[in-house]
C-alpha cells in the first residue's frame, strides 16, 4: 500500500489521466442505453413514431463510423489531452441539449456527436492505459467495468425519477454534471505526460522487419466479431425492457431492473475475465469460446422465461458472458495478431462495431412495433454466429500450436 501511495504521489498526472478516462467511460455507459430507456418520453417530445425515435439511436453508430478510421491514425499524432477534452465537450453537448430538442433531425445530429465523442475517447484511452500499465491489459478491462457501472446505475435512476414523478431529462443532466467534473480534472492534466506515454514493444528485434498488412483468416474473423459482439450487446439492451413490459406483462420497474441485473452480470464478467487473464488460468481463445456459449445459454433462458426470477437469471448469465469484456478480449487478440498496427486495428475493430450500432436500431425498430418477439429471438442467430467465429478461431490457434494472446 505504501508503495502504491508513493507511486501515485510521484505520478499525479497519470492518476488524473486514469480518473478522467474512467469517468468518461462511466458516462458512456449512460450513452449506450439512455435513448432506449427513455424512448417513450422522447417519441412524445419529438412527435415521432417508435421507428423514427429508434433510428436516432443509430446515429451513435453513424458518428463512430465516420470518426474511427480517422481517429485511429490521429491519436498518435495529435496531443491526446486535446482529444480527451474534445471528447468530453462533445459528450457534454449531447447530454445537455438532447432532452431539450423537439425534432428528430436535431436529436440525430446530437446523438451522432455522442458517437464521435465515443470514438475519440476510445482512440486515446486504449493505448494510453496500455502505456500506463506497461503493456498489461488490466487497465482496459476496467474500461468495461466503468461502462457497466453506468449501465447499472441509469435504470435505477430512471426508476427513482419515475417514482417521484420527476422530469426524465434529469437523467441526462446528471451525466452532464459528471462530465463537468471530468472536464475540470482533464484540464489539470500535464499534456507532456500524455505525450510521453507510449507502448514499448515486447520484441524490439521485430521492429526492423518490414510492416505489411495482410487480410488473413484471423483478421477477417476479428473484424466480423467486432460487428457481431457489439450487435449482441446493443440489441439486447435496446429491446429487453420493452419485450418484457409489452409481451410478458412485467411492470415498468421490473422491466427496467432486468437491465440492471444484466449490468451486474457484466461487472461480474469483467472481474472474472480480469482474474482469469491475469493468472492465465485459461488461454484467451478458450475463454472466448466459453463466453460465446454461455451468452447463448443466458439468452435462451431469457427468451423462454415468464417469471422475474428466471428472466433475471438469464439476464445475469447473458450480461456476464456477452458484456463482461468479450468485446475487449477480441480486440486484445486482434492487436496481438497485428502488433505493428495497434492504432489501425483499434480503429477498424470499433468501426465494425459502429456499423452494428448504426444498423441495428434502424433495422430492428422497423419491425419492433408488430414483431417484437421475433426481433428478440433473432438475437439467437447473432449468438450462433459468434460461436461459429470463436470456434474457428479456437481451432486455428490449436492448429498453429500457440495462443496469440498468452503473455
Amino acid at each position: 500500500m505504501v508503495k502504491l501511495i508513493d507511486h501515485i504521489k510521484a505520478n499525479p498526472s497519470r492518476l488524473l489521466i486514469q480518473i478522467a478516462i474512467y469517468l468518461g467511460y462511466f458516462v458512456q455507459g449512460f450513452t449506450l442505453i439512455i435513448l432506449a430507456q427513455t424512448v417513450s418520453q422522447l417519441t412524445g417530445l419529438w412527435h415521432a413514431s417508435l421507428a423514427s425515435a429508434t433510428t436516432v439511436v443509430s446515429a451513435i453508430g453513424f458518428g463512430k463510423l465516420v470518426a474511427y478510421p480517422i481517429l485511429g491514425e490521429l491519436a498518435d499524432r495529435v496531443n491526446r489531452k486535446r482529444l480527451l477534452i474534445v471528447a468530453l465537450l462533445a459528450y457534454l453537448t449531447f447530454f445537455s441539449l438532447l432532452p431539450l430538442t423537439h425534432t428528430v433531425w436535431l436529436a440525430f445530429g446530437l446523438t451522432g456527436l455522442a458517437g464521435v465523442a465515443n470514438a475519440t475517447l476510445d482512440s486515446i484511452a486504449y493505448p494510453t492505459l496500455l502505456a500506463i500499465n506497461h503493456g498489461k491489459s488490466n487497465g482496459n478491462v476496467f474500461i468495461k467495468a466503468m461502462i457497466s457501472l453506468g449501465e447499472a446505475i441509469l435504470p435505477v435512476l430512471l426508476v427513482v425519477l419515475l417514482h417521484r414523478q420527476l422530469w426524465f431529462g434529469w437523467a441526462f443532466w446528471t451525466a452532464a454534471g459528471v462530465l463537468i467534473i471530468t472536464l475540470l480534472i482533464a484540464l489539470t492534466i500535464d499534456s507532456r505526460v500524455l505525450a510521453t506515454l507510449t507502448i514499448a514493444p515486447k520484441k524490439p528485434a521485430q521492429t526492423t522487419t518490414t510492416k505489411h498488412w495482410h487480410w488473413d483468416l484471423l483478421n477477417i474473423l476479428f473484424m466480423v466479431y467486432g460487428f457481431t459482439a457489439m450487435w449482441l450487446m446493443i440489441h439486447f439492451t435496446q429491446w429487453v425492457t420493452r419485450y418484457f413490459k409489452t409481451l410478458e406483462g412485467f411492470s415498468v420497474a421490473h422491466s427496467q431492473l432486468l437491465l440492471s441485473v444484466y449490468s451486474i452480470g457484466s461487472l461480474t464478467g469483467v472481474g472474472t475475465i480480469f482474474v482469469i487473464t491475469q493468472r492465465v488460468w485459461l488461454q484467451e481463445a478458450t475463454l472466448l469460446l466459453i463466453t460465446a456459449v454461455s451468452a447463448l445459454v443466458g439468452l435462451s433462458l431469457v427468451l423462454v422465461s415468464h417469471t422475474m426470477a428466471l428472466a433475471g437469471m438469464g439476464s445475469f448469465i447473458f450480461g456476464t458472458a456477452a458484456a463482461g469484456g468479450a468485446l475487449q478480449l477480441g480486440l486484445s487478440q486482434f492487436i496481438a495478431h497485428n502488433p505493428e498496427f495497434a492504432g489501425r486495428v483499434t480503429g477498424w475493430y470499433f468501426f465494425c462495431g459502429g456499423i452494428a450500432i448504426l444498423v441495428m436500431p434502424a433495422l430492428t425498430g422497423a419491425f419492433a412495433a408488430t414483431h417484437l418477439a421475433l426481433v428478440m429471438r433473432s438475437l439467437v442467430i447473432v449468438a450462433l454466429i459468434n460461436i461459429v467465429i470463436v470456434v474457428i478461431n479456437f481451432r486455428h490457434q490449436r492448429q498453429h500450436g500457440h495462443e496469440s494472446l498468452a503473455n
